[in-house]
């Protein structure tokens, strides 16, 4: 089942940029590829928010599938573009103006509007939401908790970072259409965040080299590409620490079309 998160999570997602060819900052705004950890206190769910920013002056702003992708863990299950799904699926955007340290923020998943705030700390934007009267059908609420939490209710808070290009070997094992493959993707990330994934496939049916092309949304890879003459999407989250695979420099593959997991692959 696709659906898709964000409660309000993506608050504030951009401000700072300092030290990484992905960004630049000036003294009112930052463009380049941000990720942003969003963590619910009340479903326990972690989302990250992968995104690339353009700046005008102290306005900043991200939208499409190329660049704001979602992506939530919750309770040991992976949700393609978030938890809750909005009218519009994947197609994301995200507002946001500066006024000095702080951040106001517009973020609008798949239908669902998202005002937050953040605040710059350092080379970090951090900060809380609060949601009342969401009708997301995750929220169903904690009547045990101590005050009781009623449907449609969700706070927690988030931390958003630059991240570099994505770039790489990486291999292991994919469940694909046709079957299970030993499988290679080297990624090669350009300057406007369009990315191409060179694949080789070894399987019972997949053999040969294959190439994928699409966008890297913070760490995220979004690529469409023919195997054996069938279209194939691909969706991966970098993990660059193990924070959620339990493996550094790791990517996790699913097949955008099922949806499903296809793999761990990891870096070489």
């Amino acid at each position: 089942m696709l659906i898709v998160r964000i409660l309000p999570l993506s608050l504030a997602l951009f401000v700072l940029g300092c030290g990484n060819t992905r960004s630049s900052l000036s003294p009112s705004a930052v463009s380049g590829a941000y990720e942003f950890v969003i963590t619910s206190n009340v479903t326990g769910g972690i989302t990250l928010v992968e995104t690339s920013i353009s700046a005008s002056g102290n306005q900043m702003s991200a939208s499409g599938p190329d660049q704001v992708q979602i992506l939530t863990l919750e309770k040991k299950t992976w949700y393609l573009n978030g938890v809750c799904a909005g009218s519009t699926p994947g197609q994301n955007s995200i507002s946001a103006s500066l006024n000095g340290n702080n951040v106001d923020v517009t973020f609008n998943e798949g239908g669902y509007r998202l005002p937050a705030q953040g605040v710059i700390i350092g080379t970090q934007i951090t900060g809380n939401y609060s949601i009342v009267g969401s009708n997301c059908p995750d929220l169903t609420g904690s009547p045990s908790s101590v005050p009781p939490i009623p449907p449609g209710v969700d706070q927690g808070g988030f931390v958003g970072s630059e991240v570099p290009s994505l770039a790489g070997t990486f291999s292991g094992s994919l469940t694909l259409p046709d079957g299970t493959d030993n499988a290679a993707l080297t990624l090669t990330e350009n300057s406007d965040h369009s990315l191409i994934v060179a694949a080789t496939l070894t399987g019972a049916v997949d053999n040969g080299s294959f190439t994928f092309t699409g966008s890297a949304v913070g760490n995220i890879l979004f690529v469409t590409g023919t195997v054996n003459q069938r279209p194939l999407s691909l969706f991966g989250y970098f993990d660059r620490a193990g924070t959620y695979t339990g493996f550094p420099n790791s990517l996790l593959i699913f097949n955008y079309g099922t949806p499903s997991n296809a793999g761990l692959l990891l870096g070489q």
